[in-house]
């Protein structure tokens, strides 16, 4: 008995042991070791299950991963190894008196299967009183016992680590056991029935086997000669014979034999409808872990595993020491599994609905920066479309996420508005965080959606619906909750950037800026809710609700796009100075009246907005106290969204909610569109004269007008403005002080 309560014993199973062969066990014996004492709840089980030629004393062979103060510590918890049936370390195996005829098996020992292995250990488990397995950990052989028993009784495994194994044997696996199996068979004693037969051959099965187990990059570090007068007796040839010595003194022919064929029968997908069917099945909290040198267990099969186990961790060891490294990188695993059930204990489980650019974008930025909010299941409905994505994560059912009580947070970035409401509304409903990118479904629903989340206390964050990397709705929310302000202004579509951008500075044309567009993905197949302002109106929309408290309707503001902008525009604005820009604006007006609106404007080279360039956002809040902040960043792409996505998430998670100051606190302000915006109108002569310009200025000859039009006017105006593909900007301003304090309402220009 150790420091450590330490304990060897044996379990007889006394009754026919049916195995998957067909043949049978007339009774076994395990011989097991534990650690520590089973807690009251018996949830503190730590199962190791060992590697081929290990025993039940994971103490000795997995040094470091036993003992106080290690991974695996037996003040908290109970900790099990069994050895194997087969071995030579107390259990059942080929040198074992079979009841039948009072001898040694030797050559008649049954053909035993990975499945046999874990019955059996599924039965000293029942004995022992453990009804569930914290943990259930092995590498190699082990790791090949840990994946099936956990496939095979996915409620009975919390945790499962697998450490430089496989769901399946390789070829490359089967081929080099096979060859030490040839060694064996070619000693001229294998054939006896003596406990001894075969030791010669078994030197050399060892020595081939070290070949899978290290590389030619250990060999070379470890058996390299110091000279160069050799011609014989080299250290690797003497390293291969002394490993071969080695085991012969504490191991047999027979059981090698034996357990090289069990770890050829490993397939966890054999009558389970294929391994990913099966991996699929697996309800344990999964961590699998490769090791880059590894050449009998490739990382990349432990990279399949974690892909198809649902939830699955990955993790990579670098290591010279090939399969090896296993046993030898005991700080490096340690880490590993720290990390992994830090993740686990803590993990959110998170929904995603839709999986185009953004819902791609945040996908694998998760994987990248936190695997830990990997989305469980994505919903999505085009069964044919090939995705980037685990595929077990795949689902076409919606209630798979909405219904699931275990999912904390559902992130909802799909086209439909209507869709996406029921999705967001069903999942507030059910106490579930809320991320989305549907500034579309927010407008439409505001009132709603604001109550809902009072409701049922929970959250609604839509940054990335806004302006993409730039975090400007937590700021005007939270930063300047209770600083009053005057004026928000700014780029906040990036696809319309880009477009204006390439006609400025390259001369193209809106046709060929549009598609350039579409092919970096910055733009939608049907790009109308960009070029035609729609998208800018409704982040406006969000904008004036956190800087000034007012709920808007789409219908009551004026908005105006840039598809029917032309070269002539372009050269209007190089003449003057300017560039164009779709520019979106709420402005706090004399008599408590706010004015809202988005159309393209003529910006001066003063302007914070002249060099926002491509598809990137800018904007400026203007505050009572603070003066003029400008914010920029990208606001179009898959990474920027989608990383905005992944920052609501990670605040979502961590208790962040809007405030609504402003909205909570508004009695006040209200909307107007008396204010005047001074405009420029490019149009046919006879839809120049059916607008009523004030202080209308028409050049002789031109196709061109400026002159003044209130909102009011431009919202009855805009089905003509639209029907007659007439192109209108604003031209420079900005709101006079006056008008502040209330003397009068006028434009005036700056930015000049």
């Amino acid at each position: 008995m150790s420091k450590y309560n330490m304990s060897t014993k044996t379990f007889q199973y006394s009754n026919n042991y049916q195995l998957e062969s067909g043949q049978s066990l007339q009774g076994f014996t395990l011989a097991y070791q534990t650690w520590g004492t089973l807690n009251k709840e018996k949830d503190n089980v730590i199962w190791i299950c060992h590697a081929l030629t290990a025993n039940a004393d994971a103490e000795e062979w997995w040094p470091g991963i036993i003992g106080s103060g290690k991974i695996f510590d037996p003040a908290k918890h109970f900790i099990v190894c069994a050895n194997i049936l087969g071995s030579c370390y107390g259990s059942t195996g080929p040198l074992s008196i079979n009841p039948a005829t009072g001898k040694p098996f030797f050559h008649s020992f049954p053909k035993l299967t990975v499945r046999d292995l874990v019955g059996s250990l599924d039965l000293l488990r029942k004995d022992l009183g453990v009804e569930q397995i914290h943990t259930l950990i092995g590498g190699s052989l082990g790791g090949q016992q840990a994946i099936e028993w956990t496939v095979s009784a996915p409620d009975l495994i919390k945790h499962l680590i697998v450490v430089a194994s496989n769901s399946v044997s390789s070829p490359w696996g089967i081929a080099f056991r096979e060859s030490q199996r040839l060694a064996i068979e070619a000693d001229p004693t294998w054939k006896e029935p003596r406990p001894s037969a075969g030791t010669e051959g078994l030197k050399a099965a060892r020595a081939i086997a070290l070949l899978s187990y290290r590389n030619y990059t250990t060999y070379s570090q470890t058996q390299k000669e110091t000279g160069d007068e050799k011609t014989d007796d080299f250290k690797a040839a003497s390293y291969q014979r002394y490993q071969g010595d080695k085991l012969v003194k504490r191991f047999n022919a027979f059981s090698y034999y034996t357990l090289s064929k069990i770890m050829d029968s490993h397939n966890v997908g054999r009558g389970r409808g294929g391994v990913e069917q099966a991996l699929a099945g697996i309800k344990a909290k999964t961590l699998a872990v490769g090791i880059t040198s590894d050449l009998l267990f490739p990382a990349s099969e432990s990279k399949y595993t974690a892909e198809h186990v649902p939830g699955a961790t990955y993790e990579e060891i670098n290591s010279l020491y090939g399969h090896d490294g296993f046993l030898i990188e005991v700080p490096k695993l340690t880490l590993a599994i720290q990390n992994f059930y830090n993740r686990t204990t803590n993990k959110p489980k998170v929904g995603l609905f839709g999986l185009g650019c953004v819902g791609q974008g945040f996908y694998e930025l998760a994987q990248k920066q936190n695997p830990s909010i990997t989305p469980d299941k994505i919903v999505v409905k085009d069964a044919l479309k090939a995705r980037k994505v685990d595929t077990h994560r795949i689902s076409f059912d919606k209630q798979e996420v909405l219904q699931d009580a275990a999912t904390d947070l559902v992130v909802e970035v799909i086209d439909n508005s209507k869709e996406a409401f029921e999705i967001v509304r069903t999942a507030l409903k059910a106490g579930k965080k809320v991320v989305t990118a549907n500034k579309k479904m927010v407008v439409e629903n505001l009132a709603e959606l604001l109550t809902l989340q009072e409701k049922n206390n929970t959250s609604l964050l839509y940054e990335a619906g806004v302006c993409a990397s730039i975090p400007i709705v937590r700021a005007i929310d939270s930063y300047f909750y209770k600083e009053p302000i005057s004026a928000i202004r700014g780029l906040c579509n990036g696809t319309s950037n880009y477009i204006l951008s390439q006609l400025y500075n390259k001369g193209w044309d809106y046709a060929t800026a549009l598609k350039e567009s579409q092919k970096l993905g910055f733009a939608e197949a049907d790009p109308t809710l960009d070029v035609e302002s729609y998208d800018a109106l409704y982040k406006l929309i969000i904008l004036a609700l956190h800087g000034f408290g007012l709920i808007v309707k789409p219908e009551q503001v004026f908005n105006y796009g840039i598809s029917n902008i032309s070269v002539d525009d372009i050269q209007y604005a190089k003449g003057h100075g300017y560039k164009i820009r779709q520019v979106a604006q709420v402005y706090k007006l004399a008599n408590n009246k706010v004015g809202l609106w988005v159309v393209p404007q003529f910006v001066a080279a003063n302007d914070p907005l002249y060099n926002v360039e491509n598809e990137f956002n800018g904007l400026t809040v203007e505050a009572e106290h603070s003066g003029t902040q400008f914010f920029s960043g990208k606001g179009a792409g898959s990474y920027p969204t989608g990383a905005a996505v992944l920052a609501d998430v990670h605040a979502s998670l961590d208790g962040f909610k809007y405030r609504y100051e402003k909205y909570k606190t508004n009695k006040e302000l209200s909307l107007s569109n008396a204010i005047e915006v001074e405009v420029y109108v490019r149009a046919s002569e006879r839809v120049l004269s059916e607008i009523n310009l004030k202080d209308k200025k028409h050049a002789k000859g031109t196709d061109y007008a400026t002159g003044k039009l209130s909102l009011a006017q431009l919202i009855d105006l805009k089905p003509l403005l639209t029907n007659e593909k007439v192109f209108l900007a604003s031209l420079p301003f900005s709101i006079a002080t006056n008008e502040r304090a209330g003397v009068e309402t006028r434009l005036k220009k700056s930015y000049i």
